[in-house]
């Protein structure tokens, strides 16, 4: 049986993730409220982002970016 969560996206019970996508209270709250569709979403999300601003992930500057 999968995990389900209210999606602070949809605002509808929806799976949830398999597991938390970061350490800390950050990842603790993305596995608490976001489902696995809006989860999936972010992510192709994050990649045109990344592409489009020409974002080099290695500088802190660039994951402060992704962060907000």
């Amino acid at each position: 049986m999968t995990r389900m969560v209210m999606c602070r996206k949809y605002k509808t019970e929806k799976e949830g993730l398999p597991f938390a996508p970061f350490p800390g209270p950050k990842g603790e709250v993305l596995f608490a409220e976001v489902s696995q569709q809006a989860w999936q979403e972010w992510l192709k999300h994050q990649t045109l982002l990344i592409n489009e601003n020409r974002l080099n992930v290695m500088q802190p500057e660039a994951r402060a970016f992704l962060d907000e």
